[in-house]
């Protein structure tokens, strides 16, 4: 049974990030566990303050690498994964740019091991940068035609979009009413809540669900919302979101390249991973035409993309007036999730990926000896 490492520097807990960029490495093994039937082990190694080992699923494992606090959030790295790494079959790393992807790349490399990169848009160490290390991946895996475009490497690339969990994030049996239009994410200002709030219209509730991981935009927004029907929820699980789901007209995404403070992002959205957790639970989406996101929202089918404000609010007024809108959109959200943007769909792609990988290094091992 060969055994692919995915190394993260955060991992999908309340103790490291609650984010689609850590939720997404934990969804794609599962997926490789399932669409493989077991055929591969998959260990995820990540960092944290204290060590930790952990059965996600038969097959699926996370480790936490004990390390310091790095200077940035995304540098952590630990001896312990050198290790980890020459013990695996393949390397699978999460985010191109930090110090632990660095010390992949070259472990991966003196025990001639294949490696996959799947960027989510972050980098801490600039070094690897400055060395264009990518180039020593055998294959990028990217989540969006707009995270291709966005890298620069000579490396193969392989598109494999989505990755949702559509048996956690699923319709329910009974809908209950509808009644408020609905933001998930992390609260930060690249994703753009400030905007829908200004956008939202008169009357229409607003839940806004996340950690809110910069305390003075989270002032901001509450700032912002006074006088208006918003209200956060800053420790939801999972269960309590797929209900928040369930209700919505719309769960809307309103990320930018620009943010409240005039700072750019040139990467906010690679994909949009709450986007396809509305999807899946039956639920419109709305985002605005930024990154990666309208490749994944069919507007007028599952959703809207907007590029103004102004139409944003129009899109809330429809969707929280017509209910047999809603409910078509929802059904057709569902379906594309069903047979595009599944995790299963999505690990039987990256299945594909890893055989013919292993393929190609035992056929260089041959040839060698």
């Amino acid at each position: 049974m060969p055994t692919v490492a995915y190394l993260t520097p955060l991992y999908f807990d309340d103790k490291s990030c609650v984010g689609g960029g850590e939720r997404y490495p934990q969804n794609l093994a599962l997926g490789v566990a399932l669409a493989s039937r077991g055929r591969y082990k998959i260990e995820i190694l990540s960092h944290g303050p204290e060590a930790l080992r952990k059965e996600l699923h038969p097959n699926v494992t996370l480790r936490v690498m004990p390390t310091d606090p790095p200077r940035h959030v995304l540098d952590a790295v630990s001896w312990e994964c050198l290790d980890a790494i020459g013990s695996a079959d393949l390397l699978h790393v999460h985010q191109a740019y930090t110090r632990s992807s660095e010390a992949g790349y070259l472990t991966a490399k003196l025990h001639r091991i294949p490696i996959c990169v799947t960027d989510h848009g972050g980098a801490g160490s600039k070094v690897g940068m400055g060395l264009n290390v990518v180039d020593l991946v055998d294959r990028f895996v990217c989540q969006s035609d707009f995270a291709a475009r966005s890298l620069k490497t000579t490396a193969e690339t392989v598109l494999i979009k989505g990755g949702v969990d559509g048996d956690l994030f699923r319709p329910p049996v009974e809908r209950p009413t509808r009644d408020r239009v609905l933001f998930v994410g992390r609260f930060l200002p690249h994703k753009g809540i400030d905007r829908l709030i200004k956008a939202l219209p008169s009357g229409l509730p607003l839940t806004c669900c996340g950690r809110p991981y910069d305390a003075d935009y989270f002032r901001t927004l509450q700032k912002l919302a006074e006088g208006k029907s918003v209200e956060f929820v800053t420790d939801a699980t999972d269960e309590r979101i797929r209900d928040y789901y369930s209700r919505a007209w719309a769960n809307v995404l309103p990320s930018v390249y620009r943010d409240y403070y005039g700072v750019t992002h040139m990467q906010p959205e690679l994909m949009g991973f709450t986007l396809l957790e509305g999807m899946a639970c039956g639920t419109p989406v709305i985002c605005s035409r930024v990154g990666g996101m309208p490749e994944f929202v069919r507007h007028g089918e599952t959703g809207y993309v907007y590029d103004e404000l102004e139409e944003l609010t129009q899109h809330l007024k429809a969707v929280s007036s017509d209910s047999v809108l809603v409910e078509r959109m929802g059904r057709a959200a569902r379906r594309a999730v069903d047979q595009e943007y599944d995790l299963k769909v999505c690990g039987s792609k990256l299945v594909a990926v890893y055989d013919e990988l292993l393929a190609e290094s035992a056929a260089v091992g041959r040839a060698a000896a």
